[in-house]
């Protein structure tokens, strides 16, 4: 792992669940060619704080903006 995704890791780990929908927000909202491993970085935080509402997202192939009522709800 570069250093880099280390301490963009460790911001993320240390956020609130508020900033990290945010942000989660924020990246649906940007045209970049970095935001799809940014998204994966955010992910992995949800999937990490909550696997069933994660997982439960995902299965259902809900869009990205109920993200949050699947992690929220089933925390």
């Amino acid at each position: 792992m570069l250093p880099q995704e280390k301490a963009a890791r460790e911001i993320l780990a240390n956020s609130t669940l508020a900033d990290l929908f945010d942000e989660w927000k924020l990246t649906s909202e940007v045209n970049d060619p970095y935001i799809p491993t940014v998204r994966g970085w955010l992910m992995d935080e949800f999937e990490r704080r909550n696997p069933e509402g994660f997982n439960a997202w995902l299965d259902t192939d809900a869009a990205d903006d109920t993200l949050e009522e699947y992690i929220t709800a089933r925390a």
